[in-house]
């Protein structure tokens, strides 16, 4: 229920605007499949950066300890806080869990 002084459209006028109308600054973000650019602040871990975008991600405990957001990177530079659930094959190859993964460049992403 509302507070009697907000209607429906003061509400919708005073709101962020929606991320489709976000700035293109900050890291760039290229998904391969499906095919799609997206931009998020510097500062942002990958996971945050999927969510604000509506990029579908499978998350769970966003610590890094379930494994769940495990994502593979083709290219850019990053740092990771957790590899707690990944295996030295999986971290060879580009995995890392999105919750725990600090986007230095810009990213392309599997």
């Amino acid at each position: 229920m509302l507070p009697p002084w907000a209607s429906p459209a003061s509400l919708r006028k005073n709101s962020s605007p929606p991320v489709a109308e976000a700035a293109t600054s900050g890291l760039k973000f290229t998904k391969l499949q499906p095919a799609r650019e997206f931009y998020a602040p510097v500062g942002t871990t990958l996971l945050d950066a999927l969510e604000s975008n509506k990029v579908p991600v499978t998350v769970a405990c966003r610590a890094g300890v379930c494994g769940c957001c495990k994502t593979k990177v083709v290219s850019g530079k990053y740092s990771v806080t957790s590899t707690m659930t990944l295996t030295d094959a999986e971290i060879a190859d580009g995995y890392v869990l999105a919750c725990s993964c600090h986007p230095q460049s810009d990213l392309v992403l599997a």
